[in-house]
């Protein structure tokens, strides 16, 4: 499994989680309003995983959002990801987004066939679910689960290794 990722804490005024305490898998939760601040830091925290020789599986709890991000802090996400492409191809095992209603999940899964993501990106209901498909991924990638992204994913009677 290698050594464990390590993140800084967000900074004062940050509500973005950035989770990386079940390396390979990483959870970011993304606060009811998001801030350029919030952006800044997923993108600092972002490269360290980069910088990993470990690939990862990502899960994006969007459920506490109760306002999208507005355009400019969109553009700037839409950014650091365009010039980013290459290395998530190769260290990305795949990302799940967290969706809860079904029209938007709808539409969001639309949007990726329309404008496909560097690596896998599949939509889901619930956090279980996404961490089940995550789980899965990283498993097929030869790599060792630890037993909490097991649980996460509602598998903990499952775990072999850990």
């Amino acid at each position: 499994m290698g050594e464990a990722l390590r993140v800084s804490g967000p900074p004062v005024g940050v509500g973005l989680g950035f989770d990386v305490s079940m390396w390979p898998l990483v959870v970011i939760t993304i606060p009811p309003v998001t801030t350029p601040d919030d952006i800044e830091y997923m993108q600092r925290c972002y490269e360290h995983v980069f910088a990993s020789p470990v690939r990862h599986a990502l899960i994006v709890d969007t459920t506490s959002i109760v306002r999208v991000p507005d355009a400019t802090l969109r553009r700037q996400m839409k950014a650091f990801e365009d010039s980013r492409r290459p290395i998530i191809r190769l260290k990305n095992i795949g990302s799940a987004i967290i969706i809860q209603n079904t029209v938007i999940r709808g539409a969001y899964t639309a949007l990726r066939w329309i404008s496909p993501q560097p690596a896998p990106n599949k939509a889901f209901p619930t956090v279980e679910a996404a961490a089940r498909w995550c789980v899965q991924g990283i498993e097929e990638d030869g790599q060792i689960v630890p037993i909490a992204a097991y649980a996460l994913a509602g598998l903990a009677g499952n775990t072999a290794v850990g």
